[in-house]
Protein backbone atom coordinates (compact mmCIF):
# COMPACT_ATOMS: atom_id res chain seq x y z
CA UNK A 1 0.00 0.00 0.00
CA UNK A 2 0.86 3.89 -0.05
CA UNK A 3 2.93 5.08 2.70
CA UNK A 4 1.48 7.66 4.41
CA UNK A 5 3.69 10.41 3.50
CA UNK A 6 4.71 8.91 0.48
CA UNK A 7 2.79 11.54 -1.84
CA UNK A 8 4.54 14.33 0.04
CA UNK A 9 7.70 16.01 -0.64
CA UNK A 10 9.63 15.13 2.26
CA UNK A 11 13.48 16.12 2.76
CA UNK A 12 15.79 14.00 4.84
CA UNK A 13 19.44 15.38 6.74
CA UNK A 14 22.42 15.55 4.55
CA UNK A 15 25.75 16.71 5.36
CA UNK A 16 27.75 19.19 2.97
CA UNK A 17 31.47 20.31 2.25
CA UNK A 18 31.76 24.19 2.19
CA UNK A 19 35.06 25.87 2.91
CA UNK A 20 37.17 22.96 4.39
CA UNK A 21 34.18 22.19 6.79
CA UNK A 22 31.00 20.31 7.11
CA UNK A 23 28.13 21.78 7.14
CA UNK A 24 24.60 20.33 8.21
CA UNK A 25 21.36 20.49 5.30
CA UNK A 26 18.40 18.94 4.04
CA UNK A 27 17.89 17.09 0.74
CA UNK A 28 14.80 16.13 -0.90
CA UNK A 29 14.27 12.26 -0.61
CA UNK A 30 11.99 11.74 -3.54
CA UNK A 31 10.28 12.20 -6.53
CA UNK A 32 6.24 12.75 -6.58
CA UNK A 33 3.69 11.65 -9.21
CA UNK A 34 1.15 14.59 -9.26
CA UNK A 35 -0.92 12.47 -11.45
CA UNK A 36 -1.44 9.55 -9.39
CA UNK A 37 -5.41 8.61 -8.78
CA UNK A 38 -7.12 6.11 -7.39
CA UNK A 39 -7.81 2.23 -8.65
CA UNK A 40 -11.31 1.91 -10.02
CA UNK A 41 -13.21 -1.00 -9.56
CA UNK A 42 -16.19 -2.24 -11.89
CA UNK A 43 -17.80 -5.04 -10.35
CA UNK A 44 -20.57 -7.19 -12.03
CA UNK A 45 -22.20 -9.93 -9.44
CA UNK A 46 -24.92 -12.25 -10.54
CA UNK A 47 -26.20 -14.61 -7.72
CA UNK A 48 -28.93 -17.63 -7.18
CA UNK A 49 -30.38 -18.59 -3.77
CA UNK A 50 -32.27 -21.93 -3.89
CA UNK A 51 -33.74 -23.82 -1.48
CA UNK A 52 -35.59 -27.52 -1.71
CA UNK A 53 -37.61 -29.68 0.48
CA UNK A 54 -38.94 -26.89 2.58
CA UNK A 55 -36.15 -25.55 2.53
CA UNK A 56 -33.72 -28.49 4.48
CA UNK A 57 -31.40 -27.74 1.18
CA UNK A 58 -30.67 -24.81 0.54
CA UNK A 59 -27.98 -23.48 -2.47
CA UNK A 60 -26.65 -19.81 -2.81
CA UNK A 61 -24.48 -19.54 -5.99
CA UNK A 62 -22.25 -16.15 -6.65
CA UNK A 63 -20.68 -15.51 -10.23
CA UNK A 64 -18.57 -11.79 -10.21
CA UNK A 65 -16.34 -9.92 -12.66
CA UNK A 66 -14.23 -7.77 -11.11
CA UNK A 67 -12.15 -5.49 -13.21
CA UNK A 68 -9.28 -2.79 -11.69
CA UNK A 69 -8.12 -0.22 -13.70
CA UNK A 70 -4.90 2.11 -13.29
CA UNK A 71 -3.73 -0.30 -10.87
CA UNK A 72 -1.72 1.99 -8.18
CA UNK A 73 2.11 -0.09 -8.28
CA UNK A 74 5.70 1.42 -7.32
CA UNK A 75 7.21 2.35 -10.69
CA UNK A 76 10.09 -0.15 -12.23
CA UNK A 77 10.58 2.04 -15.73
CA UNK A 78 13.70 4.34 -14.81
CA UNK A 79 16.68 2.05 -14.39
CA UNK A 80 18.36 5.53 -13.25
CA UNK A 81 16.91 6.37 -10.24
CA UNK A 82 18.41 4.42 -7.31
CA UNK A 83 18.93 5.19 -3.14
CA UNK A 84 16.59 7.75 -1.84
CA UNK A 85 15.48 8.30 -5.74
CA UNK A 86 12.89 5.69 -6.64
CA UNK A 87 10.73 6.48 -9.10
CA UNK A 88 7.54 7.31 -7.62
CA UNK A 89 4.41 5.35 -7.45
CA UNK A 90 1.66 5.11 -10.96
CA UNK A 91 -1.49 3.98 -12.15
CA UNK A 92 0.32 0.74 -14.24
CA UNK A 93 -2.32 -1.30 -15.80
CA UNK A 94 -5.67 -3.44 -15.42
CA UNK A 95 -6.16 -6.89 -13.55
CA UNK A 96 -9.62 -8.71 -14.22
CA UNK A 97 -10.53 -11.73 -11.32
CA UNK A 98 -13.78 -14.13 -12.47
CA UNK A 99 -15.22 -16.29 -10.03
CA UNK A 100 -17.57 -18.16 -8.50
CA UNK A 101 -18.77 -19.06 -5.01
CA UNK A 102 -20.87 -22.30 -3.90
CA UNK A 103 -22.61 -22.66 -0.46
CA UNK A 104 -24.71 -25.39 0.10
CA UNK A 105 -26.39 -26.16 3.12
CA UNK A 106 -28.18 -29.79 4.71
CA UNK A 107 -30.20 -29.13 7.58
CA UNK A 108 -32.65 -31.73 9.30
CA UNK A 109 -34.00 -32.15 12.63
CA UNK A 110 -36.25 -35.52 14.49
CA UNK A 111 -37.22 -36.04 17.61
CA UNK A 112 -33.70 -36.73 19.37
CA UNK A 113 -31.56 -35.64 16.61
CA UNK A 114 -30.14 -32.24 14.68
CA UNK A 115 -27.83 -32.09 12.27
CA UNK A 116 -26.49 -29.75 9.60
CA UNK A 117 -23.64 -29.94 7.19
CA UNK A 118 -22.49 -26.94 5.23
CA UNK A 119 -19.96 -27.37 2.09
CA UNK A 120 -18.73 -23.96 0.59
CA UNK A 121 -15.99 -23.87 -2.22
CA UNK A 122 -14.82 -20.85 -4.45
CA UNK A 123 -12.39 -20.59 -7.17
CA UNK A 124 -10.51 -16.97 -8.81
CA UNK A 125 -8.84 -16.52 -12.08
CA UNK A 126 -6.81 -13.53 -12.41
CA UNK A 127 -5.96 -11.90 -15.77
CA UNK A 128 -3.79 -9.03 -16.32
CA UNK A 129 -5.19 -7.15 -19.18
CA UNK A 130 -3.06 -3.80 -19.38
CA UNK A 131 0.16 -2.89 -18.49
CA UNK A 132 2.00 0.29 -19.23
CA UNK A 133 5.45 -0.38 -18.20
CA UNK A 134 8.25 -2.60 -19.87
CA UNK A 135 7.51 -6.54 -19.03
CA UNK A 136 10.62 -8.43 -19.04
CA UNK A 137 10.83 -11.82 -19.07
CA UNK A 138 8.83 -13.16 -15.17
CA UNK A 139 5.56 -14.04 -13.56
CA UNK A 140 3.85 -10.80 -15.03
CA UNK A 141 2.57 -10.87 -18.20
CA UNK A 142 -0.39 -9.68 -20.25
CA UNK A 143 -3.52 -12.26 -21.11
CA UNK A 144 -1.66 -14.15 -18.46
CA UNK A 145 -2.89 -14.64 -14.51
CA UNK A 146 -1.09 -12.38 -12.04
CA UNK A 147 2.24 -13.84 -10.94
CA UNK A 148 1.56 -17.12 -12.29
CA UNK A 149 4.23 -19.78 -11.78
CA UNK A 150 7.52 -19.70 -13.67
CA UNK A 151 10.11 -21.76 -13.78
CA UNK A 152 12.96 -24.14 -14.83
CA UNK A 153 12.21 -28.10 -15.68
CA UNK A 154 14.59 -30.37 -14.03
CA UNK A 155 15.44 -33.56 -15.47
CA UNK A 156 16.26 -34.86 -11.71
CA UNK A 157 19.41 -35.91 -10.31
CA UNK A 158 23.00 -36.41 -12.38
CA UNK A 159 23.82 -39.75 -10.73
CA UNK A 160 27.20 -40.30 -13.98
CA UNK A 161 29.22 -37.88 -15.74
CA UNK A 162 27.75 -39.72 -18.95
CA UNK A 163 24.59 -38.18 -17.51
CA UNK A 164 26.12 -34.89 -17.05
CA UNK A 165 27.50 -35.20 -20.74
CA UNK A 166 24.03 -36.33 -22.15
CA UNK A 167 22.75 -32.90 -20.90
CA UNK A 168 23.07 -29.19 -22.25
CA UNK A 169 26.34 -27.74 -20.80
CA UNK A 170 25.38 -26.56 -17.17
CA UNK A 171 28.39 -26.57 -15.37
CA UNK A 172 27.10 -29.38 -13.11
CA UNK A 173 28.69 -32.98 -11.75
CA UNK A 174 27.11 -35.85 -10.86
CA UNK A 175 24.91 -35.12 -8.09
CA UNK A 176 23.92 -31.72 -9.42
CA UNK A 177 20.17 -31.15 -10.75
CA UNK A 178 20.31 -30.99 -14.18
CA UNK A 179 17.80 -28.78 -16.11
CA UNK A 180 16.18 -28.89 -19.08
CA UNK A 181 16.91 -26.82 -22.62
CA UNK A 182 13.27 -26.10 -23.66
CA UNK A 183 13.90 -24.23 -26.46
CA UNK A 184 16.87 -26.15 -27.54
CA UNK A 185 19.23 -23.73 -28.49
CA UNK A 186 22.17 -25.88 -26.01
CA UNK A 187 22.61 -23.57 -23.46
CA UNK A 188 20.59 -22.81 -20.14
CA UNK A 189 18.91 -19.44 -19.54
CA UNK A 190 16.04 -17.52 -18.94
CA UNK A 191 14.53 -18.58 -22.09
CA UNK A 192 14.42 -22.17 -20.98
CA UNK A 193 11.93 -20.87 -18.54
CA UNK A 194 8.45 -22.57 -18.57
CA UNK A 195 5.08 -20.74 -17.87
CA UNK A 196 2.48 -22.85 -15.69
CA UNK A 197 -0.67 -20.80 -16.00
CA UNK A 198 -3.09 -22.89 -13.91
CA UNK A 199 -0.87 -22.62 -10.81
CA UNK A 200 -0.23 -19.43 -8.82
CA UNK A 201 2.59 -18.59 -6.42
CA UNK A 202 1.30 -16.01 -4.21
CA UNK A 203 -2.35 -17.63 -3.70
CA UNK A 204 -4.55 -20.32 -4.25
CA UNK A 205 -7.33 -20.22 -6.77
CA UNK A 206 -9.28 -22.85 -5.17
CA UNK A 207 -10.70 -22.67 -1.22
CA UNK A 208 -13.06 -25.19 -0.15
CA UNK A 209 -14.64 -25.72 3.65
CA UNK A 210 -17.21 -28.39 5.13
CA UNK A 211 -18.49 -27.86 7.82
CA UNK A 212 -21.08 -30.20 10.00
CA UNK A 213 -22.62 -29.73 13.40
CA UNK A 214 -24.74 -32.67 14.93
CA UNK A 215 -26.93 -32.86 18.30
CA UNK A 216 -27.70 -35.72 20.11
CA UNK A 217 -29.76 -35.63 23.57
CA UNK A 218 -27.63 -33.75 25.28
CA UNK A 219 -24.37 -34.23 23.08
CA UNK A 220 -23.29 -31.95 20.36
CA UNK A 221 -20.71 -32.36 17.91
CA UNK A 222 -19.16 -29.68 15.90
CA UNK A 223 -16.09 -30.55 13.07
CA UNK A 224 -14.55 -28.11 10.81
CA UNK A 225 -12.39 -28.99 7.74
CA UNK A 226 -10.93 -26.46 5.24
CA UNK A 227 -8.47 -26.69 2.49
CA UNK A 228 -7.12 -24.61 -0.99
CA UNK A 229 -6.07 -25.70 -4.20
CA UNK A 230 -3.93 -24.24 -7.30
CA UNK A 231 -1.04 -22.84 -5.74
CA UNK A 232 2.42 -24.34 -6.15
CA UNK A 233 5.50 -23.03 -4.84
CA UNK A 234 9.33 -24.04 -3.89
CA UNK A 235 10.57 -26.07 -0.77
CA UNK A 236 13.72 -23.53 -0.11
CA UNK A 237 14.34 -22.34 3.03
CA UNK A 238 17.03 -21.85 5.56
CA UNK A 239 17.40 -25.27 6.76
CA UNK A 240 17.21 -27.25 3.59
CA UNK A 241 20.19 -25.33 1.64
CA UNK A 242 22.18 -27.55 0.46
CA UNK A 243 24.75 -24.83 0.30
CA UNK A 244 23.98 -23.89 4.03
CA UNK A 245 27.51 -22.61 5.08
CA UNK A 246 27.08 -19.14 2.59
CA UNK A 247 24.03 -18.55 5.24
CA UNK A 248 25.21 -19.08 8.32
CA UNK A 249 23.01 -21.93 9.26
CA UNK A 250 24.13 -24.91 11.37
CA UNK A 251 23.54 -28.20 9.38
CA UNK A 252 20.97 -30.47 10.16
CA UNK A 253 20.40 -34.26 10.48
CA UNK A 254 19.61 -34.22 6.95
CA UNK A 255 22.65 -32.57 5.95
CA UNK A 256 24.03 -36.01 6.84
CA UNK A 257 21.22 -38.23 5.26
CA UNK A 258 19.39 -36.73 2.57
CA UNK A 259 22.03 -35.29 0.10
CA UNK A 260 23.01 -37.42 -2.88
CA UNK A 261 26.63 -39.24 -2.72
CA UNK A 262 27.44 -42.11 -4.44
CA UNK A 263 26.97 -43.86 -1.83
CA UNK A 264 23.47 -42.29 -0.99
CA UNK A 265 22.23 -42.48 -5.10
CA UNK A 266 18.13 -42.18 -4.15
CA UNK A 267 19.27 -38.75 -1.66
CA UNK A 268 16.43 -36.78 -1.66
CA UNK A 269 18.20 -33.75 -2.12
CA UNK A 270 21.36 -32.92 -4.56
CA UNK A 271 24.35 -32.82 -3.51
CA UNK A 272 25.83 -30.38 -1.54
CA UNK A 273 27.89 -27.60 -2.68
CA UNK A 274 26.82 -28.07 -6.20
CA UNK A 275 26.50 -26.18 -9.25
CA UNK A 276 22.66 -24.52 -9.06
CA UNK A 277 21.86 -26.90 -7.30
CA UNK A 278 19.54 -23.94 -5.52
CA UNK A 279 17.35 -22.67 -8.52
CA UNK A 280 13.77 -22.29 -9.03
CA UNK A 281 13.29 -25.79 -10.78
CA UNK A 282 10.97 -28.45 -10.51
CA UNK A 283 12.79 -30.39 -8.54
CA UNK A 284 12.20 -28.34 -5.47
CA UNK A 285 8.81 -27.35 -6.46
CA UNK A 286 6.03 -28.55 -4.70
CA UNK A 287 2.29 -28.52 -4.64
CA UNK A 288 0.72 -26.83 -1.89
CA UNK A 289 -3.06 -28.15 -1.90
CA UNK A 290 -3.94 -29.34 1.06
CA UNK A 291 -6.99 -30.18 3.43
CA UNK A 292 -6.90 -29.46 7.04
CA UNK A 293 -9.36 -31.09 9.72
CA UNK A 294 -9.47 -27.82 11.73
CA UNK A 295 -11.66 -28.21 14.35
CA UNK A 296 -13.62 -30.82 16.43
CA UNK A 297 -15.52 -30.06 19.31
CA UNK A 298 -17.64 -32.43 21.28
CA UNK A 299 -20.02 -31.14 24.37
CA UNK A 300 -22.07 -32.21 27.17
CA UNK A 301 -24.88 -30.14 28.32
CA UNK A 302 -26.47 -31.80 31.57
CA UNK A 303 -29.79 -31.39 32.02
CA UNK A 304 -31.35 -27.90 33.73
CA UNK A 305 -33.53 -30.17 36.05
CA UNK A 306 -30.64 -31.61 38.11
CA UNK A 307 -29.30 -28.06 38.68
CA UNK A 308 -32.48 -25.58 39.29
CA UNK A 309 -31.85 -26.51 43.45
CA UNK A 310 -28.39 -24.90 42.80
CA UNK A 311 -30.01 -21.70 41.17
CA UNK A 312 -28.13 -22.19 37.86
CA UNK A 313 -29.90 -22.49 34.18
CA UNK A 314 -27.42 -24.74 32.39
CA UNK A 315 -23.65 -25.76 32.11
CA UNK A 316 -22.20 -27.27 29.52
CA UNK A 317 -18.78 -29.20 29.20
CA UNK A 318 -16.87 -29.28 26.44
CA UNK A 319 -13.66 -30.72 24.71
CA UNK A 320 -12.33 -29.36 21.46
CA UNK A 321 -8.78 -29.80 19.35
CA UNK A 322 -7.62 -27.21 16.58
CA UNK A 323 -5.48 -28.28 13.40
CA UNK A 324 -5.79 -31.58 14.31
CA UNK A 325 -4.23 -33.03 10.57
CA UNK A 326 -3.33 -31.90 7.53
CA UNK A 327 -3.40 -34.10 4.14
CA UNK A 328 -0.76 -32.15 1.77
CA UNK A 329 2.46 -32.89 -0.67
CA UNK A 330 4.40 -29.99 0.46
CA UNK A 331 6.96 -31.84 2.07
CA UNK A 332 7.47 -28.28 4.63
CA UNK A 333 5.67 -27.63 7.54
CA UNK A 334 2.78 -25.42 6.59
CA UNK A 335 1.52 -25.41 3.31
CA UNK A 336 -0.64 -22.61 4.07
CA UNK A 337 2.57 -19.76 4.97
CA UNK A 338 3.46 -17.63 2.61
CA UNK A 339 7.18 -17.37 2.78
CA UNK A 340 9.18 -20.32 4.03
CA UNK A 341 12.91 -18.71 4.48
CA UNK A 342 12.95 -19.37 8.18
CA UNK A 343 10.58 -22.06 8.44
CA UNK A 344 10.84 -23.06 11.91
CA UNK A 345 7.91 -23.45 14.24
CA UNK A 346 4.96 -26.10 12.63
CA UNK A 347 1.42 -25.13 13.33
CA UNK A 348 0.44 -26.02 16.39
CA UNK A 349 -2.36 -28.56 17.53
CA UNK A 350 -4.28 -26.94 20.32
CA UNK A 351 -6.23 -29.19 22.88
CA UNK A 352 -8.57 -26.98 25.03
CA UNK A 353 -11.32 -28.55 28.16
CA UNK A 354 -13.65 -26.07 29.20
CA UNK A 355 -17.03 -25.56 31.01
CA UNK A 356 -19.32 -22.93 30.36
CA UNK A 357 -21.88 -22.27 33.43
CA UNK A 358 -25.26 -19.86 32.87
CA UNK A 359 -26.50 -18.78 36.08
Amino acid sequence: GVDRYEQKETLGTENYFIDGSIEKGFVNEKMVNRNLTWEETTVTNIGLDLGFWRSKLTTELDFYDRLTTGMNRPSDLSSLLTGAYEAPRRNIGNLRNRGVEVNITWRDQTRTIGYSINANASYNATILEEWNEFLTRGFVYLDMPYRFLYTYVDRGIAQTWQDVFNATPQGARPGDILREDLNGDGRIDGNDLKAYPNSLRDRPTTNFALNANLSWKNFDLAILMQGSAGRKDYWLNNYNNVNFPATHYASTWDHWNEPWSVENRDGAWPRLYGNNNRANTTFWLDNMSYLRFKNLQLGYTIPGRLLQRFGVSNIRIYGSGENLMTFTKYRGLDPEKRTYANEVYPLNKVFLIGINIGI
